[in-house]
């Protein structure tokens, strides 16, 4: 893994050059957010015409007893054949064989129920049922124990671009809220990143993940799958306020709680050194602890191209990363990076690592038996 730092935002911008790397990201997340809010609002448009189908089943009317044409819903008394269920993961469908009574003898028509209420569970192989026929296709089956409509593929109708829309739009909003609070609440350089950028992602995240399952999976027509991720998207709201405020806390907590630990044995740790010194070097993206001074190396193993640590270099502080810090990201899933500050003769060293991996890097740096020292004090942003 090499970490090499991009070009400072707002470097070099004098005479028309060009933006700093996080801006070029910021603009070309604002263009993406904003291409999807526009696919979703085609997809949104497609959904009546997904619907003409449905709405033309609803409007029919009944054909003459006993007959079938277009344009009316043919009902007619069928006989079960048999009853399935097919279980996958959560999720149990139900299936009724039905011959229509009188039909052709290979005739049998599957169709899938929503639930085991009213129909399947109460009706057996041979019973007499009334199905409802729209063109070859049943729709509504009606027994003694009640009636019960048909479940149709999301393929059929509008939820198949009614969830697609509903995912591009909390995706594409999600990017947008992140690139308006960067473009137009960005926060200065050495102060701490605000948790209120990420709300718009999270949200996001949330929203596809509950919408889209339910949505294409769950929902049984279009205006429920609607109302479900009309109700998430309101509740998802808070909960990712709270995720991102939680998230940082969590952060700040973890830094402040830190305590150097002594490495006990030679070790090659995930760590870079950045500053203008000699041992800070692109692709050098490893410290080797626990054998003499700390000692930086692109080898993973710590054996080839080292640059050793002097002793001038002392630690300053610890902390969270700050604006307009290297955009280095270290440590495994879910693991945050953690700078601690030093300083060789009066010139900035930073030293980024992964939170796992910071008590004993910090141990290495520290002199032998000395504790952690305070946290340099930044501004919240």
């Amino acid at each position: 893994m090499t970490d090499v730092p991009d070009v400072p935002d707002g470097a070099g911008r004098a005479g028309g050059k060009k933006p700093g790397g996080q801006e070029r990201r910021t603009r070309l997340l604002g263009r993406i957010g904003t291409s999807l809010v526009l696919i979703g609002l085609v997809l949104f448009a497609l959904v009546p015409f997904a619907e003409a189908d449905n709405r033309a089943y609803e409007a029919a009317p009944t054909c003459p007893a006993g007959q079938r044409a277009d344009g009316c819903r043919a009902v007619l008394p069928a006989t079960v054949v048999d009853k399935d269920t097919d279980t996958g993961g959560k999720s149990v469908k139900y299936y009724l064989y039905l011959r229509e009574t009188g039909g052709p003898a290979g005739g049998v028509h599957r169709v899938r129920l929503p639930d085991d209420e009213p129909v399947y569970d109460h009706v057996h192989r041979g019973d007499r049922v009334t199905a409802t026929y729209w063109g070859d296709e049943i729709r509504e089956v009606r027994a003694a124990s009640g009636t019960q409509r048909a479940a149709l593929s999301p393929v059929h109708d509008g939820r198949l671009p009614g969830t697609f829309a509903v995912v591009a739009l909390a995706a594409g909003l999600g990017l947008l809220w992140f690139w308006w609070w960067m473009r137009y609440r960005p926060a200065p350089t050495g102060t701490k990143p605000s948790w209120k950028p990420g709300v718009g992602l999270v949200w996001g995240v949330l929203v596809v993940g509950c919408a889209l399952p339910v949505m294409l999976l769950g929902a049984d027509d279009i205006a429920a799958g609607l109302r479900f991720a009309a109700v998430a998207a309101l509740v998802c709201v808070p909960l990712s306020v709270l995720l991102c405020w939680w998230g940082m806390r969590r952060v700040r907590r973890g830094v402040a709680k830190l305590v150097p630990v002594a490495p006990t044995g030679r070790r090659v740790l995930g760590a870079v050194v950045h500053g203008d010194v000699p041992y800070s070097r692109p692709g050098y993206s490893y410290l080797v602890v626990g054998d003499g001074p700390p000692v930086a190396t692109p080898d993973p193993t710590g054996h080839v191209a080292l640059a050793p640590l002097p002793a001038s270099l002392t630690v300053r502080g610890v902390r969270e990363p700050v604006v307009g810090d290297p955009p280095f990201a270290l440590g495994g899933r879910g693991e945050y990076t953690v700078v601690i500050e030093c300083e060789d003769d009066e010139r900035e060293v930073l030293v980024f690592v992964g939170r796992k991996h910071a008590p004993r890097v910090l141990g290495a740096l520290l002199p032998a038996g000395a504790t952690r020292p305070v946290p340099t004090r930044r501004t919240t942003g």
